[in-house]
């Protein structure tokens, strides 16, 4: 299955809860239930009505506010995921069919770190359906990320047999992130580079007054080095999570134009809230800049997550020769970031996942790329 169906199963699900949603309140004009039989209404109005409850407290605990945040990653707290993947998995306890409810419950795990636990959602899932490729994926991919190349590779051949097309966008995963975690974490401006360079600036959250915050302040200054050394590269600035009525992407133009750098090189995109989407929109503006590689700029404990996102993203709109760099703002020593934490991993594993089109949740109204 493609980025494309995977776009559409998840838009699909919410419909199809949508639709049951709505089923649940559905009375004659007299206020009786439609249905010739009562009392199988009732009980189905009242699993859907049930799980609907339960979706709508996953997603109040999803969206709390109450977040731990660093350079390197933003995530919500491990007690409001608890409470996610209990309601997710009392949703499914009635809904037994329901894959999507098991894989945003699995989501859930991993934002736990409970990369095992996870696997075993996804089990569940080819318990009753054998050949669903996203299992399968999620499946090949993860226990890669646990070391377990067998398992994994066998999970690929599944793939090859239900869903051949897929099996390139795993192997350009696995390559992406092997590339980024071989590639040394600089801090130096490239003193030459291919004349069709661009420069991919990645936001960090702003303050709750709409004023940048010391990491973001951090990558626009090493921004402004890469700028200057490469006079002629086009910038794209990528935040848009608004605070105070402003956006990271806004922001960060301001502060370079300030600066001496030409507004006109400057796309400051304003949409993306999370650094798969920071890709995904920029890699859109680069495609209208006709750019053949571009420098990631962010900080040192987040830049390799952000260029594996980029080098995925950029496979459905630029050219197959595209390549990808990148430059860090340094938040902690190199030396000690030299080999990536099972954290850092963790999370460039599942960002690249969502950047292939695999949705982390899934259950309406709980939907989140």
């Amino acid at each position: 299955m493609n980025r494309t169906s995977v776009l559409t199963r998840a838009v699909a699900l919410a419909a199809v809860a949508a639709i049951t949603l709505a089923g649940c309140t559905a009375n004659s004009s007299d206020g009786a239930p439609t249905s010739s039989s009562a009392s199988s209404s009732a009980a189905a109005r009242g699993v859907a009505s049930q799980v609907a409850a339960l979706l709508a407290e996953a997603k109040d605990a999803f969206d709390n506010p109450t977040r731990t945040s660093t350079a390197g990653n933003t995530d919500k707290t491990v007690d409001n995921m608890a409470v996610v993947e209990q309601k997710l998995l009392e949703a499914s306890a009635l809904a037994p069919y329901r894959a999507d409810l098991l894989f945003s419950a699995a989501s859930a795990r991993i934002a736990q770190k409970n990369v095992p636990g996870a696997l075993e959602l996804y089990r569940q899932v080819l318990a009753f359906a054998p050949d669903d490729d996203d299992a399968h994926t999620y499946l090949a991919v993860w226990n890669r990320f646990l070391g377990d190349a067998a398992g994994s590779a066998a999970e690929v051949e599944q793939l090859r047999r239900v869903a051949p097309d897929r099996v390139p966008e795993v192997e350009a995963l696995f390559a992406a992130i092997d590339q980024a975690v071989a590639s040394t974490l600089t801090d130096s401006s490239p003193r030459i580079a291919p004349p069709t360079t661009g420069i991919v600036v990645l936001g960090y959250a702003l303050k709750k007054d709409g004023t940048m915050d010391a990491p973001l302040i951090q990558r626009l200054e090493k921004t402004l080095e890469v700028a200057r050394a490469l006079p002629a590269a086009p910038i794209v600035v990528t935040g848009g999570v608004e605070q105070a009525g402003k956006t990271e992407g806004r922001l960060m133009k301001t502060w370079l134009v300030e600066r001496g750098v030409d507004a006109a090189r400057i796309t400051d995109e304003n949409f993306a809230r999370t650094t798969v989407e920071n890709a995904l929109y920029s890699s859109y503006v680069l495609a209208t800049k006709r750019v053949e590689h571009a420098i990631v700029v962010s900080s040192a404990s987040h830049v390799r997550r952000g260029t594996v996102d980029l080098i995925l993203a950029a496979r459905e709109n630029l050219p197959a020769t595209f390549t990808v760099s990148s430059v860090a703002a340094v938040d902690k020593p190199l030396a000690d970031l030299a080999t990536p934490s099972a954290d850092e991993l963790r999370s460039i594993y599942r960002d690249a996942l969502s950047t292939i089109g695999l949705w982390s949740y899934r259950s309406a109204p709980l939907l989140q790329r």
